[in-house]
């Protein structure tokens, strides 16, 4: 599997990634952010299907944590 090196989370995605632990480490919700970041992974999905189709990998997970090859 590819990794990516020295790559930067863009500003907005981390403020929305602390806001969201911050709704989750205090219990509380915000419809609209869910609503929101909802609507972004979507798009995020479609592009990547797009992209790259139907992406099988998890027997190659699995196996990967096993340690078997």
């Amino acid at each position: 599997m590819k990794t990516i090196e020295n790559t930067m989370i863009p500003s907005d995605a981390l403020a929305d990634l602390e806001y969201a632990l911050h709704l989750q480490t205090t219990g509380q919700r915000d419809p609209g952010f869910e609503k929101r970041i909802g609507e972004q992974t979507e798009v995020i999905r479609q592009e990547i299907l797009a992209e790259h189709g139907v992406l099988n990998v998890a027997v190659d997970l699995i196996r990967e944590g096993r340690d078997e090859e």
